[in-house]
Formats: C-alpha cells, sequence, structure tokens
C-alpha cells in the first residue's frame, strides 16, 4: 500500500482520529493530516523530518508507514475492519439472493478489506458500485487491471463471431 494509506490504517489501528494525531504531532488542526492520508495527486506529502513524529505519535515503526513490514512479524489485520468487510460481503452478497463463503470468496474479501481501510465514508454510505470503480482503479494503477475477466469475455464474444460465420 501507498504511504496515505499505511498512515491512515496506522492511525485507524491506534483509535485516534485526523485532529488527535495532529495534536500528538505538535500540529493544530486535522488539514495536515488528511492532506498525508490523500491519494490525490495534489496531496501533500510529510517532510522527511515529520515521518518519526508521525511513527512515534503511532507507536508504529517509519518502516511500516512505509509499508515494510518487519521480517519476524506479518501485520495483523484491525478487527473492526474485518468485522465490518463481513458484514458489508453477507450484506451485498443477501442483496444478490447469495450467501458470502469467506473459503470460496476470499480474495474478495481481501479486496473489500483494503477498501474499506481506504474509504472514509461510514459503512451504510458504501455500497458495490463505488467499490467496483475503486477496485478497478487499484487495478489500473497497479497495471493489473481485470484482463483475466476481460479476456475471457473477448474470447467467447470471438468464438461467437467466429461461430457465426
Amino acid at each position: 500500500m501507498a504511504f496515505s494509506d499505511n498512515l491512515r490504517a496506522a492511525r485507524i489501528k491506534a483509535g485516534m482520529t485526523q485532529e488527535a494525531l495532529a495534536l500528538a504531532c505538535g500540529w493544530s488542526g486535522q488539514s495536515r493530516i488528511a492532506n498525508y492520508e490523500s491519494s490525490a495527486a495534489s496531496a501533500r506529502e510529510p517532510k522527511v523530518s515529520e515521518v518519526p513524529l508521525l511513527a512515534n505519535a503511532l507507536g508504529v515503526s517509519i518502516a511500516s508507514l512505509f509499508g515494510e513490514a518487519p521480517a519476524s512479524q506479518s501485520p495483523r489485520p484491525a478487527p473492526a475492519i474485518l468485522a465490518e468487510t463481513h458484514r458489508f460481503l453477507d450484506k451485498a452478497f443477501g442483496t444478490l439472493g447469495k450467501a458470502f463463503d469467506i473459503e470460496t470468496d476470499a480474495d474478495l474479501f481481501a479486496d473489500v478489506y483494503e477498501w474499506i481501510l481506504t474509504d472514509e465514508r461510514p459503512a451504510d454510505q458504501r455500497n458495490l458500485v463505488d467499490f467496483a470503480a475503486w477496485r478497478e482503479k487499484r487495478d489500473l494503477h497497479r497495471g493489473t487491471a481485470t484482463h483475466e475477466q476481460n479476456g475471457r469475455a473477448a474470447a467467447q464474444a470471438d468464438g461467437a463471431d467466429k461461430r457465426r460465420a
């Protein structure tokens, strides 16, 4: 994840608001933290001298803010976000008349978890359309757009065209 995502996840895990984190770093207001957590191209990044302040206030390592977990320790998911992820998927699958199964949809669960970590809206304002848009944007950013699904659909369409000819 990007620095902005790691900072937000660490802040949430620490149970701090943006304002509380800013005050713990000796700054007034939350706008600086909001900028650092923003994934917008115009967002500010912290100065090198500010990163240790953020890490100390959050009780995390500087490396963890840059996405590097210690080799001997894998990051522990936030239990509240795990529960929120499960509730979201249960509700989404329920509206489709299906039951969510963590074993068969573990990758989807991981993606929704990552989305919820980065989405600041209240849980009742999240929906599948917004999740799909976020995932597509994320995959394009990573350079791994869902070519597998698109490729399968294109191959099926191509096969149908050849059979008609």
